[in-house]
């Protein structure tokens, strides 16, 4: 029950925090846009998970077995799958019609925010339904709560290049590419972590990783201010 409940503060404050900035970021004519948004992504990653990744880890294993290759091919698991899910928001028309520069950073973090959501929940079932499943109080679960804000947020920043690009009328796999390079970049560190790589204990690497995580975080959160402010019409004279 405990993870649950933590489940449930970490939804909470992703909407009070991400869902704040989203709905700040875009004209208020666009919020209905968001919302559309924001629940098209909400069961997008357990679909993905479920329909495309689950078939390709069983290919995968079948040649490779559970070696040190099999670890760094499932690195791309995430990044190859879940970018492409995030985009097919894009291919609902009412959403495709409406995006513009002046809502095009709110509508990534809303597709973020509601994909990141989604899978906070599906690990919570995963998690749940497991054997070894440590049923502990809520605030043993702070670095699920952190890690999951976090991601809800990141979620965003990965598809926003393709995203903005496409507002602007560029080309978008240029961006989609750049989407799918940042996630993978995300999740390397933890590939040597599982190694434990140079000699560091688990202690070390998961304080390494909450740092990789939180730069992550801060350098996203400063390109999209960049990008919002570059993609707000010029005021009248």
């Amino acid at each position: 029950m405990g993870l649950i409940i933590a489940a449930a503060i970490t939804t909470g404050l992703a909407l009070l925090a991400v869902g704040a900035v989203t709905v700040r970021a875009a004209p208020a004519s666009d919020r209905r846009l968001l919302g559309l948004a924001f629940l098209i992504a909400l069961p997008l990653q357990p679909l993905v998970f479920y329909t495309v990744r689950l078939p390709i880890d069983a290919a995968v294993r079948s040649v490779l077995g559970l070696s040190a290759a099999w670890g760094l091919v499932a690195l791309l698991y995430a990044p190859l799958t879940e970018e492409p899910a995030k985009w097919l928001a894009l291919a609902v028309p009412s959403v495709r019609r409406s995006l513009a520069p002046a809502n095009a950073v709110a509508l990534a973090l809303a597709i973020g925010l509601g994909f990141g959501i989604g899978e906070i929940w599906f690990l919570v079932h995963a998690l749940v339904g497991a054997p070894n499943y440590p049923d502990l109080p809520f605030w043993m679960f702070y670095g699920f709560i952190l890690e999951r804000l976090e991601v809800c947020f990141l979620h965003g920043v990965f598809v926003a290049a393709p995203i903005v690009r496409l507002a602007r009328g560029r080309s978008f796999w240029p961006g989609a590419l750049a989407g799918v390079s940042l996630h993978f970049l995300a999740n390397f560190p933890i590939y040597p972590a599982q190694l434990g790589a140079f000699g560091l204990s688990g202690q070390a690497w998961s304080l390494l990783l909450m740092g990789w995580t939180a730069a992550l975080v801060a350098a996203g959160a400063a390109a999209l201010c960049r990008a919002q402010r570059r993609l707000q019409p010029a005021p009248a004279q």
